[in-house]
């Protein structure tokens, strides 16, 4: 078991190197389509179009387990037969341990576009946009748990956590994942443009393509372990299901997965093993511009000038995206399971068909209950906050917070990890620099960057973690590449700006 704990904790560290997503650019009137997904009030913003090339942003993050940044920089350490001990290390406080695996991947030629009338020519806007989402949930792991899994459940355990021969309880123990597309359609417009205030509303109607879905989940496991190799588990009841055509399942042994690839693929990408729903975000941004009415000086020609009159001193925006949940075809004999086993013998227990094997294992065990031939798994809805402030010479600072909060009963909700952000920046039309300074539900403080070169995005959330933290315990890598054709303001032909002020009369 100590291998098994290992290799995935091994693969997290190797998945973060492929998010709350973007979160230096989150809440900047520069996002333009990267944004679309975290407020879609983006009406009035930079660009009169802005289309992405690829963008892929990818998160890990856990409270548990940190990995030295030494081997972050030397992978031929993980082969080391000390790496556990050597490069790993416990964050012992208490508290349920909980990991978070996401990644989301905006697809080529998503755009967005703006248009209105002459004189406010960015009053409206529509994008199209599409992404492929992945994102595991493991919530509420005891550190009792935790540790005794980390240390094997021998002797070595049994010393760090006295485990042995004691009645304990998990409550609350859930593991979610899904894989999923979205399609988005979204529409924006101001709806208030007064003096010095600006109000904008958006939404987007999004179309849902479940790919792979699968949840575990227990109210509170009772269990006992009377001996190393022997299991008592009471009074246990285990809501539990995986889609049809999930890898390593009945469909897809992983003997014949090699021949079956195409097969996989197809069904994967199709409404076989699942039905298509719908979502939708919501978001409203108010913008204070005080400058707006101020006369432009003696020569007004200076768009430059005029332009910079449309920015705003404070923006404040609130958003809900991610309303909805995804429909999946249960997966053969993945019922709800019940159990009240005694002397359960894990010794040498083995799953060589994977995912498959672990299935039939529960089977055997577990007394089955009546379950449905469906199940959903809720989106992870959240609400972003941001205020924005424009200090000066293009300098600010923005102060954002996301909240997904678990809103299921049932513990089949996936969900981002909450956190609160203070980002102090400096934007230009083709330049930006962020430096988002974070702390999130998970106990994790982090300094990140991100860098906006013309058409090119990049950034980590937690740079500071790869540079001078000893243990990494969340990661963040994110990057796009855009075509961008931004929303200069021109002075109308004739317009009285273009003409300097006539001072023959005070002579």
């Amino acid at each position: 078991m100590k291998r098994h704990l290992l290799t995935f904790i091994t693969v997290l560290a190797v998945y973060a190197a492929q998010a709350q997503f973007f979160v230096g650019l989150r809440g900047s009137s520069y996002g333009g389509v990267t944004n679309v997904d975290y407020n879609p009030a983006i009406a009035d913003n930079k660009f009169i179009v802005d289309i992405n090339l690829i963008a892929v942003a990818a998160n890990v993050n856990n409270n548990y387990v940190g990995l030295s940044r030494k081997a972050v920089f030397h992978p031929s350490l993980f082969t080391n037969s000390n790496f556990q001990w050597q490069y790993l290390q416990e964050r012992i406080n208490g508290k349920s341990k909980n990991v978070y695996v996401g990644t989301q991947i905006t697809g080529p030629l998503s755009f967005m576009f703006s248009f209105g009338p002459k004189k406010n020519h960015n009053k409206n806007a529509i994008a199209f946009t599409y992404h492929n989402n992945s994102l595991v949930n493991t919530d509420n792991i005891s550190e009792t748990l935790a540790r005794s899994s980390y240390y094997g459940l021998g002797d070595r355990a049994d010393a760090a956590v006295h485990f042995l021969g004691k009645n304990l309880s998990n409550p609350n123990l859930a593991v979610r994942a899904a894989v999923w597309n979205d399609y988005g359609i979204t529409y924006s417009r101001e709806i208030i443009n007064k003096k010095a205030n600006l109000i904008k509303v958006g939404g987007t109607l999004k179309l849902l393509q479940p790919i792979t879905g699968a949840y575990a989940y227990s109210n509170n496991v009772n269990y006992k372990w009377s001996e190393f190799d022997q299991l008592n588990i009471y009074n246990t009841q285990l809501n539990y299901a995986y889609s049809k055509g999930f890898i390593t399942s009945k469909e897809y042994l992983p003997q014949n997965i090699a021949q079956n690839v195409p097969d996989y693929i197809n069904g994967l990408f199709s409404f076989k093993n699942a039905s298509p729903t719908a979502a939708a975000d919501l978001g409203v941004i108010y913008e204070w511009r005080p400058d707006k009415d101020k006369p432009a000086g003696e020569t007004s020609c200076d768009c430059e000038t005029y332009y910079k009159k449309d920015n705003y001193k404070i923006s404040a925006g609130l958003s809900i995206v991610d309303i909805g949940a995804l429909h999946f075809n249960r997966a053969p004999n993945t019922d709800n399971l019940y159990a009240n086993i005694q002397s359960w013998s894990v010794a040498g227990i083995q799953f060589p068909n994977g995912l498959q094997s672990f299935n039939d294992t529960l089977r055997s065990r577990f007394q089955s209950l009546a379950s449905k031939n469906s199940f959903n798994i809720w989106l992870p809805t959240r609400i972003n906050m941001f205020v924005d402030y424009n200090i000066k010479y293009n300098f600010g600072v923005n102060f954002s917070a996301t909240i997904s909060p678990q809103l299921s009963s049932q513990r089949n909700m996936l969900h981002q990890v909450s956190f609160f952000t203070v980002t102090p920046k400096y934007e230009l039309m083709w330049f930006g620099a962020y430096l988002p300074v974070s702390y999130d539900a998970f106990g994790n403080f982090s300094v990140g960057t991100t860098l906006r070169l013309g058409p090119l995005i990049i950034g980590s959330q937690d740079l500071l973690g790869f540079l001078i933290k000893k243990y990494i315990y969340n990661a963040d890598v994110h990057v796009a590449l855009k075509i961008t054709i931004p929303n200069h303001k021109r002075c109308p032909k004739g317009d009285i700006r273009f003409t300097k002020k006539d001072h023959s009369s005070k002579r």
